[in-house]
């Protein structure tokens, strides 16, 4: 699960304006390591603008392996501009983003992802872990938006 958080990244203009999400950024962890091409995944964007409301905006999949790089100093969405100039692990992803999400609420309310990491640990960096079980759940309810 990549996450996005409004106060980072403009998400709310970046979907918006339809612009593609073809790369993502991730948290120096171990977690980094294990994303791999072709590794599906999803899109969650947490609190902070209303525009957005947290929840699962997008999925997809990883596109190549991770590699070190900054924010792109070129790009006007970004709010945090320490962020953007961090080197981080990075992935190209190709994403499908929702029109409308699956909320944070909804996903909460189902007993089976009640358990999400997500959920458990909101803070978590980037990315989060996705259990196999949940991920059949979350296909279902994707398959159906």
């Amino acid at each position: 699960m990549l996450k996005a958080r409004p106060d980072v990244w403009d998400i709310g203009t970046a979907l918006e304006q339809g612009l593609s999400l073809n790369w993502w950024r991730l948290a120096h962890s171990y977690r980094a390591d294990l994303v791999a091409d072709g590794h599906p995944c999803v899109m969650w964007i947490t609190r902070g603008d209303a525009r957005t409301p947290s929840g699962i905006w997008g999925y997809g999949r990883v596109v190549g392996e991770p590699f070190l790089g900054t924010g792109d100093s070129t790009d006007p969405l970004w709010i945090d501009t320490v962020a953007q100039a961090q080197v981080r692990p990075r992935i190209q992803v190709e994403i499908v983003t929702l029109s409308e999400p699956i909320r944070r609420e909804e996903i909460a309310a189902d007993p089976r992802l009640a358990g999400l990491e997500i959920l458990r640990v909101p803070r978590i960096g980037n990315p989060a872990s996705v259990s196999p079980q949940e991920w059949q759940v979350l296909r279902s309810q994707l398959s159906t938006v």
